[in-house]
């Protein structure tokens, strides 16, 4: 450190006398363990958040010698987030434990490489080619409409968080890939199966004492490294395909169509400049980051429905206003717009349920923080989530309330902290998918209430969070009930087993969406 004023944006607090990380409260550890044997890798977020509630907005912990810095302040977080890439970095054993499972992408990208990645991403994503890709959207949606409906009509409870994650996945590879993988519909779940084991890994391995899944290959850690072989092979083919295609199309080369093209464009273009690992890197990474987060909330949001009747109705009243019993016409870029509680409803589920709450992060220098040297490379773990149930932030923040969202600029006076809401992150390296996510959010919530009432099974096990580097509910089954019949679409011949159930007629947004193999005359 140069000197204490160079030191000191992150939190500011630049005068008066400095303390070392010593100096801080937090939970007594086992001498050489540390708090290593408390890290629960399942539950690390609610034992985390529970030590910031008990400890205060900055406290140590430790793993082994190691110490920690967790952070749990709105402000000095959002600053942390502003200062990087140049003054702070994202965790080094991140990128580390990134490359071990192929996903070494923009997420754990550095300096010019996270630059250069950046680029491609944006691109990828941005909202012209985000909205290109609204009729291909319906038309994945209205797979998982289907599968609902079949479901609907046999009475069995729907695997929500099975079927969401099946449905992101399918989105983001033909956004992203140009491929139609159509997991939704294809009876084996190959790539499915092979992808839940990757960020369950990190999550286990980031705190663990030793790297015992080098020298130790138990079976859980055996099955990790054939997920990571089998979804390369997956790529493989993806890459392939994409290469055809700029082949038999060289004009996609001057605009390419999707992050895949636009990675191997940029690639061939320079190719001593780039890592061959890094167009793999990033197609795992982005199958990650679309299947995790954006299903987990839509899974929590649909958890709050069966809870909370009132948002079921108002989310209800809502979609009928907007669409009515016409189709939906998702390629009006203003019908999104239109859907503020729907929007409200996210943003309330993503602050009571964050999904990405913990990030962990390092200095590339040393730092002060609030008055705190830290030295460079100390492991900084930042409470993004934590904070946005902070009374300290939001009016009675305990409660789950869409509203705040809608009336907070009518009622000024009520506490409604907008800078501890950071679902997406902060700063440059804000979440490049925000666009498509809110939109898949708010395509999949508006068909649910459209058709269906939304209710708990009978005998439904309690909702459980689990930490698996993002974090996730478990046992969230539904039962969904047809609101109405509706009155314009598609004659679909849904089966339910063996048997042939009543025909229905389901209305899609564009009817070439309708799956002609399945709405055949029997």
């Amino acid at each position: 450190m140069n000197n204490a004023a160079d030191a000191a944006p992150a939190g500011s607090q630049a005068s008066g006398s400095i303390r070392s990380l010593d100096e801080l409260p937090g939970p007594k550890g086992l001498p050489l363990l540390g708090n290593a044997l408390e890290l629960e890798p399942k539950q690390l977020h609610r034992l985390i958040g529970g030590w910031a509630d008990q400890f205060g907005p900055m406290f140590v912990f430790r793993v082994a010698t190691k110490k920690i810095l967790t952070i749990a302040d709105a402000e000095v977080i959002q600053q942390v987030l502003r200062e990087r890439p140049e003054r702070f970095r994202r965790w080094s054993k991140i990128e580390e434990l990134g490359a071990e499972i192929g996903a070494d992408g923009v997420f754990v990208a550095e300096g010019e490489k996270w630059r250069r990645q950046r680029k491609a991403v944006m691109y990828a994503l941005n909202a012209s080619h985000v909205r290109a890709f609204i009729p291909r959207m319906e038309e994945v949606v209205g797979r998982l409409r289907r599968r609902w409906w079949r479901s609907a009509l046999s009475g069995a409870p729907v695997d929500v968080l099975h079927d969401l994650m099946r449905l992101t996945v399918d989105v983001t590879s033909g956004l992203a890939f140009g491929r139609d993988i159509n997991t939704l519909e294809e009876r084996a779940e190959p790539i499915q199966k092979h992808l839940d084991k990757l960020l369950p890994a990190v999550a286990r391995r980031q705190t663990a004492l030793l790297p015992y899944w080098r020298f130790l290959p138990v079976p859980v850690e055996r099955e990790v490294a054939v997920a990571v072989k089998e979804i390369g092979k997956f790529i493989d083919g993806l890459v392939a395909e994409a290469r055809v295609r700029l082949e038999a199309e060289p004009e996609r080369r001057a605009h390419p169509q999707n992050l895949l093209e636009a990675l191997i464009v940029a690639h061939d273009a320079d190719p001593d400049s780039t890592d061959d690992r890094e167009i793999p890197g990033n197609v795992t990474t982005l199958l990650l980051a679309g299947e995790d987060t954006t299903a987990n909330t839509l899974t929590y949001m649909i958890h709050y429905l069966k809870e909370r009747p009132d948002v079921q109705t108002a989310v209800q009243s809502e979609v009928d206003r907007v669409f009515g019993m016409e189709e939906q016409q998702w390629q009006d870029p203003n019908v999104s717009d239109r859907l503020h509680y729907i929007e409200a409803f996210a943003n309330e589920t993503m602050r009571c349920k964050p999904v990405g709450g913990l990030l962990f992060m390092e200095p590339n220098e040393d730092v002060q923080i609030r008055g705190v040297f830290v030295p460079r490379g100390t492991p900084v773990l930042v409470l993004n989530g934590h904070v946005g149930s902070q009374e300290g932030n939001f009016a009675d923040a305990k409660a789950f309330r869409p509203e705040r969202w809608l009336h907070a600029a009518a009622h000024p006076g009520e506490l409604h902290n907008t800078k501890a809401f950071m679902p997406f992150g902060a700063g440059p390296r804000f979440c490049p998918g925000r666009q498509l996510a809110m939109l898949q959010i708010k395509m999949v919530i508006a068909m649910l209430c459209r058709d269906f009432e939304v209710a708990h099974p009978t005998d439904a096990a309690p909702l459980e969070d689990a930490y698996g580097f993002t974090v996730g509910p478990t046992n969230v089954a539904a039962v969904l009930r047809p609101r109405r019949s509706l009155r314009f679409g598609v004659d679909l011949d849904l089966r339910v087993g063996d048997r042939r159930a009543d025909r229905l007629p389901i209305s899609f947004a564009d009817r070439r969406v309708a799956d002609r193999r399945g709405a055949q005359a029997a």
